[in-house]
């Protein structure tokens, strides 16, 4: 499952990419809307909707398919990244209660 986190980031990381094949200002006339809310997507703090995700790729002049192929690798990406650095945050605690545990073993 993918939460809104790795939605936002995939999403930054797609709008950044669209970005290298037309301008942001295409971007936003070609998929109806303005250019400040391409912008809140390229800083990964909103989630567009499913129409104006497709008018998205289209503006770049991709295929649907292909858009929506690159999306899904992005937010695979995403999904990696954000396990890993959960799993860092969980070996970080477990040494942090092994240190406590081996603490009251040894005063």
């Amino acid at each position: 499952m993918f939460d809104d986190e790795v939605h936002r980031n995939a999403i930054k990381d797609f709008v950044a990419f669209l970005r290298t094949i037309t301008t942001q200002k295409n971007i936003a006339f070609f998929s109806d809307v303005s250019r400040e809310y391409v912008r809140h997507l390229g800083k990964g703090e909103k989630i567009p909707t499913i129409k104006v995700f497709f008018n998205m790729i289209e503006a770049a002049g991709l295929d649907l398919k292909e858009g929506a192929s690159l999306y899904i690798d992005f937010m695979e990406k995403q999904k990696i990244s954000l396990a890993a650095d959960n799993g860092k945050g969980l070996d970080y605690i477990k040494r942090v209660h092994a240190k406590k545990d081996s603490a009251k073993k040894n005063p």
